[in-house]
């Protein structure tokens, strides 16, 4: 092994420790993989500069603009509206309507654009129904997945593939399509069937707004004139009675009688502390009344005192390309900005118990929200999040909408005939949206995904560099070793095997990254096919199910759908293995070596 391939293990090792830990943003570490690569010579420097302009990056930073002016036109919102009303009545019609109209409108726009539109629908269908919005938001993330993969645009994975096999085949427009539709029925047959019998009946948050109980994590500041100065933790318990549990109580950094069993043992409240406490929402504001605390994250805030009458409980989730993604609670200020006060943070279904005044948002994050109703009221159409009390009666269709359509129906008539570079058609799609109404250049910019652009810059650079230092082959070499005896069926099964795992330790993209020079690398080697390898990472890399992180849709629904961890892995875990089985057989029939 030689030094540049030692270079690229070295670096590849990092990035994947980024990407599962979530230490930055993902687009950041995809930046950091061009200038490390590009600095180190591993790859050349111009080359790795290349990223920035490649085909994958230009053509997926165009398609989000044409997306948001369908959104923003309200094309997309009357198209799966209409699609829901005609399955309302029972929620297996509904369901089979909502995946139906999700998988289809993500064949041609971004699948996590479709998704954040979808979600005020469903929970407005849920509470028409009466049943709890985890039984729809899964299916139709998964459904949005299958739907893009249909055709090349319908996720920025089919790009990123197409983009790092370019120098050795083409992928067309319509390539995906054949393979696509055949996975989407075995998925969508599956989410009908067999995932109603798997999914939960959760309530979430926002069943406090009908009249639920429902406990929840959130910290309390002790003022200085707080009732509670004095106290110990089990002290305060017992004088406030009710189904109040204080969950930890800090001063400053330490978190204080941890150990502690007795109730003499146990320090005591003092101005400046904090408790972190469950109960319900209405108990907590009787707390914050009684005593005097704060609660956080707006207590520096003056007037952030809940009040208990006139008030509201609402939840906001934070969207993938919200410019509050990376700032604190405290520094977006949600009640000297909006006069709301946060009372809790949840990410991935579990409550933040520490530090949720200073922690980094994240997309999908939910934000649970108390204020007066007219205050809740004006979060509504507010950039950077999504107000989940009732999107659902407030779609319109803009007048820009008939241009918007006709711009998209150019679009991908071009992209079908092959006569221009998609890349390049895209690029002028999007300048004609903006230039004829249906988009603002301010909101252009804002809807693209700099955090996906930054990835998918980082992924091509990768897998330039497995190529360029003979990695990819190499690896590719050992994977062949193992299963070409049983034929290259079995080596296929392997690749397709091995992407679906990476796609959920690492994202879609950078699985994509690392297993597409070695498919294609395996291929050439066993003389198969190399389009049917691509199309299997492709396809794996994409078929995200079985954990909340693997595929930004599943992150996007976690909180609002009150999903757990293992809820994925039930649902999810099965779908995904049956797509690998069908892949398997599916690919190497159709491209003749089975």
């Amino acid at each position: 092994m030689n030094a540049d391939q030692i270079i690229v293990l070295i670096v590849l090792a990092g990035a994947m420790t980024c990407w599962i830990a979530e230490l930055v943003p993902l687009g950041l570490t995809g930046i950091s993989l061009v200038a490390i690569l590009g600095l180190s010579g591993a790859i050349d420097a111009s080359k790795a500069l290349q990223a920035f302009s490649s085909p994958a990056v230009v053509l997926v930073g165009a398609l989000y603009v044409l997306s948001a002016a369908l959104i923003r036109t309200g094309v997309v919102a009357a198209l799966e509206d209409r699609l829901i009303r005609l399955g309302a009545g029972s929620e297996k019609r509904v369901l089979i309507a909502a995946t139906l109209a999700t998988a289809l409108v993500s064949g041609l726009l971004n699948n996590t654009s479709v998704v954040v539109l979808m979600l005020p629908l469903l929970l407005g269908a849920a509470r028409r129904l009466k049943i709890p919005p985890s039984r729809l938001l899964m299916p139709v993330s998964f459904a949005a997945i299958l739907g893009g993969m249909l055709t090349l645009i319908g996720t920025s994975t089919n790009v990123l593939v197409a983009n790092l096999a370019r120098d050795r085949l083409t992928i067309g427009f319509f390539d995906f399509l054949p393979f696509g539709a055949a996975f989407l029925i075995v998925g969508l047959a599956y989410l009908w069937l067999v995932a109603p019998r798997l999914l939960p009946s959760r309530p979430t948050i926002s069943s406090v707004t009908h009249g639920e109980a429902f406990e929840y994590v959130t910290e309390l500041l002790v003022r200085d004139d707080s009732r509670g100065l004095g106290l110990t933790r089990h002290g305060f318990e017992q004088e406030a009675g009710g189904d109040l549990r204080v969950l930890q109580h800090l001063r400053g950094e330490e978190a204080l009688g941890v150990v502690a069993d007795t109730d003499h043992e146990q320090p005591r409240l003092a101005p400046g502390d904090v408790i972190v406490v469950r109960a319900t929402p209405e108990f907590v504001v009787r707390l914050c009344r009684q005593y005097r605390f704060a609660a956080l994250p707006d207590a520096t805030e003056p007037g952030t005192m809940p009040q208990a009458h006139g008030t509201t409980f609402a939840e906001i989730v934070i969207t993938p390309v919200s410019p509050l993604v990376g700032q604190s609670l405290a520094s977006v200020g949600l009640f000297r900005t909006f006069g709301v006060i946060a009372l809790a943070l949840l990410r991935r279904g579990a409550h933040l118990r520490r530090g949720i005044v200073d922690v980094a948002l994240r997309a999908g994050d939910v934000i649970l929200v108390h204020g007066a109703p007219e205050k809740v009221e004006g979060l509504r159409g507010r950039p950077g999040f999504l107000l989940l009390i009732g999107v659902d009666e407030r779609i319109v269709l803009h007048g820009r909408a008939p241009m918007a359509i006709g711009i998209a129906i150019l679009f991908v008539a071009g992209a079908a005939s092959g006569m221009f570079s998609l890349p390049l058609l895209a690029v002028a799609v999007a300048v004609a949206c903006i230039a004829t109404g249906c988009l603002a250049p301010r909101l252009a910019l804002r809807e693209i995904n700099w955090n996906v652009l930054g990835l998918l810059a980082g992924a091509v650079t990768l897998g330039a560099a497995l190529q360029e230092t003979h990695l990819a082959r190499a690896i590719a070499g050992g994977i062949v070793d193992v299963t070409e005896d049983l034929g290259p069926a079995w080596v296929l099964a392997a690749i397709y095997l091995m992407t679906s795992i990476a796609t959920e330790i690492v994202s879609n993209a950078g699985a994509a990254a690392l297993m597409v020079p070695i498919a294609l690398e395996a291929a050439q080697r066993i003389h198969a096919p190399e389009k049917a390898f691509a199309l299997a990472v492709a396809f794996a890399a994409s078929a995200s199910f079985a954990t909340p992180v693997g595929y930004q849709t599943n992150a996007f629904i976690l909180g609002p759908g009150g999903y757990r961890f293992t809820d994925f892995v039930r649902v999810g875990l099965p779908l995904q293995v049956l797509l690998w089985l069908f892949a398997s057989l599916l690919l190497p029939y159709s491209f003749g070596f089975l």
